[in-house]
């Protein structure tokens, strides 16, 4: 299912449009959860049944994935994974590091389906919350997976926004958390993930369980992310050293540990992806990159079309120590987004991950760094680093490719001093580090308690 068309506040004319979406996304291509006739006329009352437990779960999910598309289009053209090649110049101007305008037709046109999906997170959790304190709700493994996504938008909200209006309900905006308040949004994912841990626990939900632990160690990890480039006033790292940018986190390691003890130890390559289809969501990023061919795989990863045309020959990245060989992970992954023109999956967390989050740390505190970095390596057949590179650089290295099209690339932009080759110098990404996505006008001019910031 495509969005067409969404109101220009997404707050008004609210009633249950929300509510009744994510019913409808997720019961499509099942009998009606609720028996309705109509699924797109579902009474404000209905969702508050129990019936509708998995229906709101279901549809936060694809909610979630469909927000997280939206903005990756804006967020991942900043970076150098994707490169500017059509018409618009909106998309030009991001690709250029020029990110801080709140009048971006895109960020501004995709707001709203973020702050929708924040927002259902929220809800669903509430009403499950009411449901199962009232006795009432059968499957309680719902509200497992209702915390994991709860992480999972939080995580992306600090990720991705500069500040963002988190206690805005559908009628009243708040006051953005600024920049140096966002961290509260990781404390929120870690608190979600927490609680997602023991309640798939509770329940024997294994592979729920082994996604909210991984959950936790990303949450951890990019708390300390942000402790180095979340306030750009206070940049928590020296410009230019790229060893400052290195975190260290025991929680981060220590949640990555168990992780990737339930993914099945270090030769896993377990991985979590966000689906789409013709019968739920579309991939925005997909479409403008695969369909539409706005953007391309930027000139750091893969060869551009020699005859100018908006696409690439091949992936050309190669690897730091064997160096005629060309990324097996970045093959795969680009692969894998380019097969579907509109509804390619995208990767939300990794065993590969679990593995970074641990090398970094243990690289950062003097730890084994290199046998966590060849237990990666040896994923994809790699020659094992024994002192050839760099140790950071390899790291960087190996997180740009790891995690390619995850939403992480902006803040290792900033913390490990390794600007996007399409960033202008006089941009805000060149000339401000840890400057992200802003809140757009939409939400401005809709939200009283945003002045003078548009």
């Amino acid at each position: 299912m495509r969005f067409t068309h969404i109101h220009r506040s997404w707050r008004s004319s609210w009633s249950a449009s929300v509510l009744s979406l994510a019913l409808v996304f997720g019961v499509s291509g099942c009998d009606s959860l609720l028996q309705v006739s109509n699924p797109n006329n579902i009474a404000g009352e209905d969702v508050l049944k129990p019936e509708a437990a998995l229906g709101l779960v279901n549809g936060t999910e694809a909610l979630i994935a469909h927000g997280f598309s939206q903005v990756m289009s804006s967020y991942s053209t900043v970076t150098d994974e994707l490169d500017w090649v059509g018409s618009r110049d909106a998309y030009r101007l991001h690709d250029q590091g020029n990110l801080e305008s709140p009048f971006n037709e895109f960020t501004d046109e995709q707001f709203p389906f973020f702050a929708q999906a924040r927002w259902m997170a929220d809800e669903t959790l509430r009403i499950l919350g009411d449901l199962d304190a009232a006795g009432e709700l059968e499957d309680q493994a719902l509200l497992a997976r209702a915390h994991i996504h709860r992480a999972m938008i939080y995580l992306y909200t600090g990720d991705m926004f500069d500040e963002f209006p988190i206690d805005s309900d559908r009628q009243e905006g708040a006051v953005p958390l600024g920049d140096a308040e966002m961290v509260r949004v990781y404390d929120e994912a870690i608190s979600a993930a927490q609680a997602a841990v023991a309640k798939a626990q509770a329940e024997g939900e294994d592979a729920l369980q082994t996604l909210a632990q991984a959950l936790l160690a990303r949450a951890h990890h990019a708390k300390a992310v942000w402790g180095k480039v979340g306030n750009r006033s206070n940049l928590g790292y020296t410009p230019g050293s790229r060893s400052t940018g290195l975190v260290s986190s025991p929680a981060a390691r220590d949640a990555a540990v168990s992780a990737l003890a339930r993914m099945g130890g270090v030769t896993s390559d377990w991985v979590y992806r966000h689906q789409y289809s013709a019968q739920t969501v579309w991939n925005r990023m997909a479409g403008w990159v695969n369909s539409r061919k706005e953007m391309r795989i930027g000139p750091t990863y893969a060869t551009p079309d020699p005859d100018g045309k908006p696409t690439f020959t091949a992936v050309a990245l190669t690897d730091l120590i064997d160096v005629g060989t060309v990324s097996p992970i970045l093959q795969e992954i680009v692969d894998e987004f380019s097969g579907d023109p509109d509804y390619s999956p995208l990767r939300l967390i990794s065993a590969r991950e679990m593995q970074l989050i641990i090398a970094e740390h243990n690289l950062a505190t003097g730890g084994d760094f290199t046998g966590a970095i060849n237990a990666l390596r040896a994923l994809d057949g790699l020659t094992p680093f024994s002192g050839q590179v760099a140790a950071v650089d390899l790291l960087v290295h190996s997180r740009a490719t790891n995690l390619f099209l995850h939403g992480r690339r902006l803040s290792d932009h900033y913390r490990f001093s390794d600007p996007s080759r399409e960033w202008l110098p006089s941009s805000r990404a060149a000339t401000t580090p840890g400057t992200f996505l802003p809140i757009p006008v939409i939400e401005c001019r809709s939200n009283p308690n945003i002045p003078n910031n548009c």
